[in-house]
């Protein structure tokens, strides 16, 4: 899928329930453009790690994948600071 471009926003709650809808979102997108299960779970690691160091009061997050040039970028952000930020080659 490396030759489509998209963005991909969301703002998800801190209610509880973040990392298993964060979790689904993630392997559903990442399938989707054609990872590997391997790198789907390895990416799943990072964020959830980006987010326990970066974690704040704060109730909500933004979540963004954006495909571009053949890279995927994913980005989740609370409030105005990035809690995590990566960039992965496209399959």
């Amino acid at each position: 899928m490396s030759d489509h471009d998209f963005l991909f926003t969301l703002r998800l709650p801190d209610d509880g329930r973040l990392d298993a809808m964060l979790s689904e979102l993630t392997t559903s997108v990442l399938r989707h453009v054609g990872y590997a299960a391997g790198d789907i779970a390895e990416l799943g690691r990072e964020i959830r790690a980006g987010i326990e160091r970066g974690k704040s009061a704060s109730a909500e997050y933004g979540v963004q994948f954006r495909a571009h040039a053949g890279e995927l970028e994913i980005i989740v952000s609370q409030g105005d600071r990035s809690v995590f930020r990566a960039a992965r080659r496209l399959p």
